[in-house]
């Protein structure tokens, strides 16, 4: 699992190949080597919560700053390729833009998913256009909390992607509250229709927050570190087209995952 870094991660690293491998400019290594070890078989959480925080806040920051695109300015880690690297804007950016290796440009605008402009939310079975910025929407995140209203579908969403993707990177407190969501992605996004571009800039949100945190960036020689290992890992998990169900939560049963229809 992601977040205690498994031993077979050539494997991860090699999803990215599929999509990657007819351009050789790649902003991520896919080279045969294994992600690097955390000291101490330390998850990423424990890793990089500061000793003056919690887990939990830490992972609040996370997925803030994931949505509002508030990153601390961050290097280019291949200068010699300027034009195939590039800064996420936040997840609610109308205007995103995601580069793919072979620098191919793609608009991204998340926003409809989220503010119920779309039926794309599953309610059994069936597709439904539900707001889940009624709670202050990125002004409410950028002073720190999910929503101004505890009630809101906005509260529930953003401390669902905190329980979540807690599990995913290893907080383990005894006060880090359980995810208590569905066990299958893919059956809470099902009628979303997200394309690669999209799954890839949402996930490249998530790396680029990670590393405005301080989660080590990939090394200029061996392409590997922490925030490679939560991209290629959340990759793995959501991007792989008739993957077989997955366990994420030790507590919830497998279920399908992949949110990606298209070869991503």
């Amino acid at each position: 699992m992601l977040s205690k870094l498994p031993v077979a991660a050539t494997i991860l690293l090699a999803s990215l190949i599929r999509a990657q491998d007819k351009c050789n400019t790649l902003p991520v290594a896919v080279q045969s080597v294994p992600l690097k070890a955390l000291k101490g078989n330390q998850t990423i959480c424990e890793k990089y919560t500061p000793s003056n925080s919690t887990q939990y806040e830490w992972i609040s920051k996370l997925v803030n700053l994931a949505f509002t695109g508030d990153f601390a300015p961050l290097p280019n880690m291949w200068p010699e390729k300027a034009n195939g690297t590039y800064q996420s804007t936040g997840l609610l950016d109308p205007n995103g833009v995601y580069r793919d290796p072979c620098l191919t440009v793609t608009k991204i605008n998340l926003v409809p998913y989220f503010n119920g402009t779309y039926k794309s939310n599953n309610r059994n079975g069936k597709p439904v256009a539900i707001n889940f910025l009624d709670g202050g929407g990125v002004t409410a995140l950028q002073s720190g909390v999910p929503a101004w209203d505890t009630n809101s579908m906005q509260y529930k969403m953003i401390t669902g992607h905190y329980n979540y993707l807690g599990v995913i990177l290893g907080c383990n407190s005894p006060d880090f509250p359980k995810y208590t969501g569905r066990a299958s992605q893919f059956q809470i996004h099902k009628h979303m229709g997200l394309t690669g571009p999209e799954m890839h800039y949402f996930i490249h949100n998530i790396y680029d927050a990670a590393l405005s945190l301080g989660v080590e960036g990939p090394d200029k020689v061996t392409h590997v570190g922490d925030a490679i290992s939560i991209g290629v890992g959340l990759d793995n998990l959501f991007l792989k087209k008739c993957s077989p169900p997955q366990k994420v939560a030790s507590y919830q049963e497998a279920a399908l995952q992949d949110i990606c229809g298209d070869d991503a």
